[in-house]
């Protein structure tokens, strides 16, 4: 799956379905880079419309319209550049479980500089 959504503004944002063995389920509502950074508005209406996708999705996949976690991370805190919304399809808490513990593990390896990390060095 993937969809351009055009935002209020004009300016579009992308849902793509990302295909990893480690986490399932797995989608990304991303502001290309190519159109800058978005405004606070259109932060806004993406987490909006990552919520109303995310819970189409989980309602559509599990049965269960609240089955799912929406991850975002500050310009300090990603790994690499561009704005975008993370939804991930959860059926119980096992999965949320497993979820943390591949994001743990992906971001050790990016503190101790074995990955690709573009955050800034702040101290």
């Amino acid at each position: 799956m993937n969809k351009e959504i055009v935002l209020d503004t004009g300016n579009i944002c992308q849902l793509l379905r990302i295909r990893r063995d480690l986490i399932p389920n797995y989608y990304l509502l991303a502001f290309p880079k190519s159109q800058g950074e978005p405004s606070a508005e259109e932060i806004s209406e993406m987490l909006t419309l990552g919520t109303s996708h995310a819970q189409k999705l989980a309602l559509e996949l599990l049965n269960d319209a609240e089955a799912f976690t929406i991850l975002y991370s500050g310009y300090s805190a990603r790994r690499e550049k561009g704005w975008h919304v993370h939804i991930v399809l959860l059926g119980n808490r096992w999965k949320k479980a497993w979820l943390y513990t591949v994001l743990s593990g992906k971001n050790l390896v990016q503190a101790i500089g074995l990955r690709k990390d573009d955050a800034p060095r702040l101290r």
